[in-house]
This record gives C-alpha cells, sequence and structure tokens, in this order.
C-alpha cells in the first residue's frame, strides 16, 4: 500500500448501553497503517477472548484478516500492562485480572487491493468492518456508537445510522463488520430514487467527471425503482455506492454487496471516458448486480448461512442462486430500466452460453456452490455459476410464464422467498426454493433439479427459448488443434514442453524436449505467430497426413501425423 506522511486520525466509536454495554473502539491511520483500539467491558470474566474475522460475506475466500495485524497489546483501564496469547489463529485471549474494561490494541497493514481488504492512499482511506473490528467471542449483539475525527478537509462517509451529534451507531456486531466506509478527500454525490436517497461515494474525486456523473446518476436512478417493484419492498433509508477507481496494475473489476451498500472496484480503462461520460461495458451489469444483492443474499439467504459464522467456511449448494440469479435480474433490470435493448439482453445471454460450454468439463451449479471456497485451478466454477445461473434463471422464468400463460413467474418466486424466509428470520434450503418454483406452477420442478442444478445435462436451451419466441441454433466451429504447449529455445526455435492426450502432436510422437522446427511446409520460430500461420494454412484439411519436423539431441526427425 502507499505510505502516508502524517498522522491522520481516522475512528473513534464511543459506547452507551442500548440493550447492553457497548465496545469502544478507537481507530487512527499513522504513516499508511492503521492503528486500532477496543475497549471491552469485562466484568465478573477471568479472561477475554478478542478475534478479527476470517472472511466477510458476500466474499466466499477465507481472508484471514488477522494476518494483517500486529503490536497487538492489551492493558486495564490503569494502563497496566495484561498477559495475552494467540488461542487460534484469529483469537487473542487475554487475562483480565478482573478489571471492569481491558483495551486492547493493534497495528493493521494491509498490502492488496481488494474488495474486502482495508486501503490507504495519501489523502483517502477505505475500510470494512470485518477489517478492523474485534469482536468478543459471544457477544455478537452488543451494539457501537461510532465518532469520526479527522483531519481539517476530509470527511467521512459510512454505511452506519446517523449521525446524531456526530455519533453513528450500530446496533449489532453484524451490523458492524457489514459497515463499509470512506474516510479523506473523494468526490461523494447523492440523488432520490423511489423517495430514498442513495449516495455515490467515489475515489479518486478527479474520476467523477460531469459527464461521468450524468451516466452513473442515469443509471443508479433508473435501476432502484426497478427492483423495488420487483421485490416489493424498499429496504433501506440511504444507500450508498461506494467506488475506487483504479489507475495502476489490477487483473480484476467487480463489487462486493452489503446491507445498505455496495463497494466497487474498476481499472480505469474499463471505468468510463472522463470526456464523454460513456461508462464501459461493465458498469451497468456491476451496479445493477449488487443493487439486487440488497434482497437476494444480504436478506434472503441460504439457510446455511443463517447466521454467519465469521470465523470458518460456510457451505451452501445455493449460490447459484444468490449470485448467478442475481445476475439475471441484474440484466433483467437494465432491460426493464430502458438501460439496455432487448438486444443487449440476448448478446449477454450469448455471452453467458459461450462461458458455460466452453468450460472443459461438466459441472453442476450446486458444487460449483460448494467450492466456491477453493478457486479450483482446471473448472473455476465460483466464477461459472454467475453465467450458469444467471441462465438458469432466466430458463425457470420461461417455464413458469409458458406454464401458467403469463399469470406467473419467477419475481413472484423471489418475492415468496423473501416474505416466507427472511421476514421470518430464517434461511432458506433447496427444498424451499424447489417448492416456491412448483407453487408458481413450473412442471416437473423436481426433474429440471436432478437434470440441471444438481445434475450435469446440458441446458435445455432449443426446448425453453422457443416457448419465449426466440429461435436458438448452435454453430458448430471447427478449429485446428495441434496438440502442444511450447516456448521459444536457445537456438530460436519452439521448445516442447508438453504435449494433449490423444492429440495429433502425440499421434506424430512429439516428446516434451523436442525442438519445433516446421509444420508440413511452414518454417516454424520462435519469433513469429506461428500458431496462426498453421490454422490459415491448414484449416478446412482437419483429417488429412501432416509432417511435423523437430529437432532431438541433435537429430532431425520428420514425424507423420
Amino acid at each position: 500500500m502507499r505510505r502516508f506522511s502524517q498522522l491522520l486520525p481516522v475512528v473513534l466509536l464511543l459506547a452507551s448501553p442500548l440493550q447492553g454495554q457497548a465496545v469502544r473502539y478507537e481507530v487512527s491511520v499513522v504513516r499508511g497503517q492503521f492503528h486500532v483500539s477496543a475497549d471491552f467491558p469485562t466484568t465478573g470474566k477471568d479472561t477475554l477472548f478478542v478475534s478479527l474475522p476470517a472472511w466477510s460475506p458476500g466474499n466466499y475466500e477465507v481472508q484471514n484478516y488477522a494476518r494483517y495485524v500486529h503490536g497487538f497489546g492489551a492493558k486495564n483501564a490503569a494502563g497496566e500492562a495484561l498477559h495475552w496469547d494467540r488461542a487460534d489463529k484469529d483469537t487473542w485471549r487475554v487475562a483480565t485480572r478482573r478489571a471492569d474494561h481491558v483495551l486492547v490494541d493493534f497495528d493493521y497493514s494491509p498490502d492488496t487491493i481488494d474488495l474486502s481488504v482495508a486501503r490507504t492512499a495519501e489523502d483517502f482511506g477505505q475500510f470494512l468492518g470485518t477489517n478492523l473490528f474485534m469482536l468478543e467471542e459471544g457477544q455478537l449483539a452488543r451494539p457501537a456508537e461510532v465518532r469520526f475525527r479527522l483531519p481539517a478537509g476530509w470527511q467521512v462517509t459510512t454505511a452506519l445510522k446517523g449521525p446524531a451529534s456526530g455519533v453513528y451507531r450500530a446496533a449489532d456486531y453484524h451490523e458492524l463488520a457489514d459497515a463499509m466506509t470512506f474516510v479523506g478527500k473523494y468526490s461523494l454525490d447523492s440523488l432520490q430514487a423511489d423517495g430514498k436517497w442513495i449516495r455515490i461515494a467515489l475515489w479518486p474525486a478527479s474520476d467523477y467527471t460531469p459527464a461521468v456523473a450524468r451516466n452513473l446518476r442515469n443509471g443508479v436512478a433508473k435501476m432502484a425503482p426497478v427492483q423495488n417493484r420487483i421485490m416489493g419492498d424498499t429496504p433501506y433509508d440511504v444507500y450508498t455506492v461506494f467506488f475506487n477507481v483504479i489507475h495502476g496494475p489490477i487483473g480484476f473489476g467487480g463489487g462486493l454487496e452489503h446491507s445498505a451498500s455496495q463497494y466497487d472496484i474498476m481499472p480505469a480503462q474499463a471505468f468510463a471516458d472522463p470526456v464523454s461520460g460513456n461508462l464501459g461495458d461493465f458498469m451497468y451489469p456491476l451496479l445493477s448486480h449488487e443493487f439486487f444483492h440488497l434482497w437476494n443474499v444480504k436478506r434472503l439467504r441460504p439457510a446455511e448461512m443463517w447466521p454467519y459464522d465469521y470465523h470458518a467456511e460456510q457451505y451452501t449448494p445455493l449460490l447459484w442462486w444468490s449470485e448467478g440469479v442475481t445476475d439475471y435480474y441484474a440484466d433483467v433490470t437494465n432491460l426493464r430500466a430502458g438501460l439496455w435493448t432487448p438486444t443487449q439482453f440476448l448478446d449477454n445471454a450469448i455471452a453467458n452460453i459461450q462461458q458455460v460450454d466452453d468450460a472443459p468439463e461438466p459441472w453442476s451449479v450446486e458444487d460449483g456452490s460448494e467450492a466456491t471456497w477453493i478457486h479450483e485451478v482446471y473448472v473455476n466454477s465460483s466464477q461459472l455459476y454467475y453465467p450458469k445461473g444467471s441462465l438458469l434463471g432466466f430458463l425457470l422464468d420461461i417455464s413458469i410464464r409458458d406454464a401458467t400463460d403469463n399469470a406467473h413467474n419467477l419475481d413472484e418466486v423471489m418475492r415468496a422467498l423473501y416474505t416466507r424466509y427472511y421476514r421470518q428470520n430464517k434461511g432458506f434450503l433447496t427444498a424451499d426454493l424447489l417448492s416456491e418454483l412448483r407453487a408458481a406452477g413450473m412442471p416437473d420442478v423436481d426433474g429440471f433439479y436432478r437434470r440441471y442444478i444438481d445434475g450435469r445435462d446440458s441446458l435445455p436451451y432449443e426446448q425453453l427459448f422457443a416457448k419465449a419466441g426466440l429461435v436458438f441454433r448452435r454453430n458448430p466451429v471447427t478449429s485446428l488443434f495441434l496438440g502442444i504447449s511450447a516456448g521459444p529455445s536457445p537456438s530460436g526455435g519452439v521448445l516442447i514442453q508438453g504435449v494433449t492426450p490423444g492429440s495429433a502432436a502425440e499421434e506424430a510422437g512429439v516428446e516434451p524436449g523436442d525442438v519445433l522446427t516446421r509444420i508440413g511446409d511452414i518454417p516454424i520460430s520462435a519469433s513469429q505467430d506461428w500458431g496462426a500461420a498453421f490454422r490459415a494454412r491448414y484449416q478446412g484439411k482437419a483429417g488429412q497426413p501432416l509432417t511435423l519436423t523437430v529437432q532431438r539431441a541433435g537429430r532431425t526427425l520428420t514425424l507423420n501425423t
């Protein structure tokens, strides 16, 4: 992370008894790192166990925020040092000596740009509650009051409620942990949609040009009413879009949902043209997706994640619904809001189909949901359940509308789940989802589930798209494949590093370590795009004889395939 050149006090949390004694936190930024102190009430306790979460809900990856902690200490109200040790990877154990309060403090040094990791810059800081706020084990119901103390010229934007007399409040640790916060110098804008305020906090401020602001405001203002109507509820008073535009090297763009906000990161080249204000292609889908999470997953969520366990993975087979079907509703939102044309909507569905079909082996969305925590190397289903889940949402919606002569739809299923599970303070199971689909009129729910959700059958595009008046055709494309992985050799040729089983190269007898010098009549060297030359010369001639010339142990060999 970038360095600071000055001392920047950031956050002070003061407590008042709401439903119990609150924890008092104080956060500052010193030389590019956070310093955090937390005052825990400990009357009657011999030992205090305090922890940082291992992950943030919505970002299904164990981040182990404790790894950023150093300089941990503990003392009583008189300032006397208390003995402490580590209880596990993210928990500290403090001997209280029967003190009424224990003050713990530590430094926190973030080192990466990530959707769920704190960050500092020269005139800016951002964090998520899971990053910095330790919790006492077994005391998730404790409230917090938050006061910000900042240098002159700094501002604060947080998802916490308030302020009243300069104080922001969290009713419990879940609310505190979920609260995204910006401090420093950045752009802050606001608008009203459906009578509710929506704020846009964007850093750096220079990227929020008038033209960009016009298109961002227009998109958000149109999305919100559409989604409110879909769900029949507006579960926020103020919603905040937190946005980082990254001008340095970064290999991703994306967003993370929260109960009253979203936090998005985009590389500058994919964000917007600062002069015209034209937004990148991913911008409206991203904003709409994270906004729909207000209902789907932040409130309506799988039973396996009710309540949250901040210390370990919470496996569920339903992330395809929580994430993938949210993607479908993001697309539906953009269509209904007039931000997309029908052609754009269908082109996006085609792109999803291509992405799913390009997977090197069949997989199920339920398996992908369970495996999301490990980021598989061969088939990264943690990403693929987004497009496949979106397509399943599309096909389920068509099935219900067709079977009921358009009297019912998937919107009703989403609202029914929201009412019967979230509003009853519980999560839902796969059996509950199937029951709601059945109640909405979808035929053969169990067969569809076995084949396409739990199963690995190819999705029934031809059959179901036809019911919506859409003609689906596959256009097979033949691409030549030699079956080698290669790199440059010291001699200037192409060094064979691997040979694909069953390929033409394996049939010819090519071996790792060979230096490829010719394919048929095409000379090969590492300095040319020999793959393009090979395809141009031999496209349409699959099955015909081909010779490969290689150097092996000082000999020239001509191999036939």
